[in-house]
């Protein structure tokens, strides 16, 4: 069922939206007409979801995802195929197109180390044709995103919890705050002031869009995000791996804060039962923050330079190993198809060096690095 105003279809026959029969009133046909941008930046990230969650047949609404047939409109709902649970959905929300015709990580854009990412925007011209990049459902510009979860069996104060996150929904930690708590870390609040910069200066809150801090979780999200983004195969496992601990911990305190306000609640201490979930929201999202602000700085002093570090307790200098990124065979096939002999060191190379009375490379003196 779909609720709407009375007058929807009076409205847009007054105002000259529409003047066919209100039989044949499709709202979206007239508030928001099907366009090839609308199909290929928002629709077809809908097809994706219904292609992995339902029992939908992906190819028959493909050239409408694509944009080129908008005639074919997909159905308004789909049944799931199994019951989603919900890292299911957090991992749909989080998704970029991942073994799709839409897939934006398998050419040449992608870099070596296949991001879904691409800088340039929605669009870009090239010789008189406009070109499209892909918009994932997981997005590097989200600002916020949340999953809500109701859970009817408990007591009314603990039924809503929202898994809140601050920035892209792919590689952000989500916090679970219950509809009963009154509070959240300072680190998540924005004082109703709507992201607005000189409102959460007025209120002494930490970091705005151009002021960074560190005691700010959508700008340590950020960061963390950031470092994926340029380094995607190395170090998006190592996010998703930190954030599965991390989620792990956050659901047992949650359990524990279930039980404890659940007992409060049966008891008649309502007030109680209030501060024990508000206190949860507040400790949620400050254990968050600390891990997100520690993975922040493992992430840059892995991934400095380009290279990997590595902890290596039997090297006398830095105590660490240095060691370069490996790229698929598919993308240096691209490099040298893009460039030719241009990198190509010949097979004589060792041969040409000048040795006057035996030598020894530099980059064979220990302490020296590459």
């Amino acid at each position: 069922t779909c609720r709407c105003s009375p007058d929807v279809v009076e409205f847009a026959q007054k105002h000259g939206f529409y003047d066919g029969e209100k039989a044949d009133f499709s709202f979206s046909g007239v508030y928001d007409p099907v366009t090839f941008e609308g199909c290929r930046f928002c629709e077809a990230r809908v097809w994706y979801v219904f292609r992995e969650a339902a029992d939908f047949d992906a190819s028959k609404y493909l050239d409408y995802a694509k944009g080129y047939d908008t005639k074919n409109r997909m159905p308004l709902w789909v049944k799931p195929k199994a019951k989603l649970t919900r890292d299911d959905v957090m991992k749909l929300m989080g998704s970029h197109y991942e073994g799709s015709w839409f897939d934006p990580a398998v050419d040449v854009g992608a870099g070596p180390e296949h991001t879904p990412y691409r800088w340039n925007g929605l669009t870009w011209d090239f010789q008189n044709a406009t070109y499209v990049n892909e918009r994932p459902v997981g997005t590097q510009y989200t600002g916020w995103h949340f999953i809500g979860q109701v859970r009817g069996a408990l007591p009314p104060p603990l039924q809503a919890v929202l898994w809140f996150g601050a920035d892209d929904h792919s590689y952000s930690p989500k916090i679970p705050i219950h509809g009963g708590a009154n509070g959240v870390h300072e680190s998540y609040d924005d004082a109703d002031c709507h992201s607005r910069s000189a409102c959460r200066r007025e209120a002494g809150l930490p970091g705005t869009v151009t002021d960074l801090s560190l005691d700010n979780a959508w700008w340590l999200n950020n960061m963390v995000a950031d470092q994926v983004y340029t380094r995607y195969d190395r170090a998006a496992p190592v996010v998703l791996a930190k954030r599965a601990d991390l989620e792990a911990e956050l659901a047992t305190m949650l359990n524990d804060a279930d039980a404890a306000a659940a007992e409060a609640f049966a008891a008649g201490d309502r007030e109680g039962c209030h501060d024990i979930l508000t206190k949860h929201a507040i400790a949620a999202g400050q254990k968050a923050t600390e891990t997100w602000r520690a993975l922040w700085a493992e992430l840059l002093v892995t991934f400095i330079d380009g290279r990997i570090t590595v902890r290596n307790d039997d090297d006398h200098i830095c105590g660490c190993s240095k060691d370069t990124a490996t790229f698929t065979d598919a993308w240096k096939t691209k490099v040298v198809a893009d460039t030719g002999d241009k990198y190509l060191e010949p097979e004589n190379a060792k041969g040409l060096a000048a040795s006057a009375g035996g030598g020894r490379p530099k980059l064979s003196i220990r302490g020296v690095v590459a």
